[in-house]
């Protein structure tokens, strides 16, 4: 099962149309400022795929509510992330731009994650939630798509980084002691205590001509 979340407006429907369906047109989308999107939409045929062991396997894909709607809240934003997650085996987090602090703020919906999540064999109490270390064996893999990406990649010194090291980078705790450090921190924790397996992915903007690109 393959689903993906992230802001809304930001192409996640074209992505699942284009680059997992290869078709052009399934899940709706459009070039409007209006959400097209509401819950998660299930593709109702499964498509069959091959995995790394060349074993072949059908694959089910979910479209979802962009996060941060104008109509939606952060309650809502938080079920729709929350079931998809649970709902999958590969969980893509479609963003544009770069993971700057702003990227990394707009996915700190995954605090709340554990107060929607409860585990039979979890000891906690309901009201603290889950132990993510607990709960990342029922999470998916995660892999962050960095749509209309510029930049180079490359550390400090000018040598060249992959784009898995660029999220680990990213993901790395700041150093300091303020309150605004640790809650940064905190959704930096969750995130690599919740998703083990993770990667990123970056895309070059498809086009220049903003007229095409709508």
């Amino acid at each position: 099962v393959v689903s993906v979340a992230g802001l809304y407006r930001t192409g996640k429907s074209y992505l699942l149309n284009r680059v997992i369906l290869n078709k052009t047109n399934c899940f709706g989308g459009g070039s409007t400022i209006t959400a097209c999107t509401k819950g998660l939409w299930w593709w109702g045929t499964p498509i069959t795929g091959t995995e790394t062991y060349g074993e072949s396997v059908n694959i089910i894909v979910i479209d979802t509510a962009g996060i941060g709607a104008l109509d939606a809240d952060s309650t809502h934003d938080t079920k729709i992330f929350t079931l998809a997650i649970l709902a999958s085996s590969c969980f893509i987090y479609n963003s544009q731009g770069s993971i700057d602090e702003n990227a990394i703020q707009n996915l700190s919906l995954v605090v709340n994650l554990t107060k929607h999540i409860q585990l039979k064999s979890s000891g906690h109490d309901e009201e603290e939630g889950v132990d993510p270390e607990e709960a990342s064996q029922y999470f998916p893999s995660f892999y962050w798509v960095v749509r209309d990406f510029s930049l180079q990649l490359q550390d400090e010194k000018g040598n060249s980084i992959n784009e898995k090291e660029y999220l680990e980078r990213a993901l790395a705790p700041q150093a300091g002691y303020t309150d605004d450090i640790e809650e940064k921190n905190r959704i930096r924790r969750l995130l690599t205590s919740f998703f083990k397996d993770r990667d990123c992915f970056t895309m070059v903007r498809p086009l220049v001509d903003e007229n095409k690109l709508q």
